[in-house]
């Protein structure tokens, strides 16, 4: 039962990379997503909002470009671990292999491990769009005369939008872990009950 639920558990955490992970806002108004795949390479997909304005030329250019958000290299390795989860949990199903049991314990924990990891660091599709609207700003201040009376309000409204830049987690980022945590709980249930059997045959002879 223990490898039937590692193994749909693994699957499901690599089909929930397909879906979006992220919602990029600007003023609560969704701008575009990242799906874990996504995440990894820096691209994105407009929002259905950006979509029904026609506005999603930006979104798209961004899908194109492989770094247009900056990669992500721990996400990456969260989805190596995965499909080795995914592997390894399909062999000990079928050929009840040892090894590959054990590898598809612990492998759910890592990626799991990771992705909280990126969670904390934060993602990097924030940094990297302030860091292009801020670059925008100044290119457009030095290519205006300081005779100019709106030289600065370029500038202005780019402050203005970076601070209403969100990077919010979509649910399925949360499912993403949950997958992840189902085989965790039972890796961190194996090792409970080892080390409590350890302490039990442990007892009597340090009693004697």
């Amino acid at each position: 039962m223990f490898k039937k639920i590692r193994f749909s558990s693994s699957l499901a955490a690599l089909f929930l990379f397909a879906l979006p992970w992220l919602d990029i806002q600007c003023s609560e108004k969704s701008m575009a997503t990242q799906s874990g795949f996504q995440v990894i390479y820096g691209g994105g997909s407009a929002s259905e909002e950006m979509k029904a304005l026609g506005d999603d030329t930006k979104a798209k250019s961004a899908s194109k470009s492989p770094d247009s958000m900056c990669f992500s290299p721990l996400i990456g390795l969260a989805l190596v671990a995965v499909v080795a989860a995914v592997i390894f949990s399909y062999l000990a199903l079928i050929r009840g292999s040892e090894a590959a049991d054990k590898y598809s314990s612990f492998l759910p924990a890592v990626a799991l491990g990771l992705i909280l990891l990126q969670l904390m660091i934060g993602f990097p599709a924030k940094k990297k769009i302030i860091e292009s609207m801020s670059e925008g700003a100044s290119k457009t201040q030095k290519s205006q005369s300081p005779d100019d009376p709106f030289s600065g309000l370029g500038e202005s409204m780019a402050t203005a939008m970076m601070m209403n830049i969100r990077v919010k987690t979509a649910p399925a980022f949360y499912l993403e872990l949950l997958a992840l945590g189902i085989p965790t709980l039972l890796l961190a249930n194996s090792l409970i009950d080892k080390h409590k059997k350890n302490g039990e045959q442990d007892a009597p002879s340090n009693g004697g």
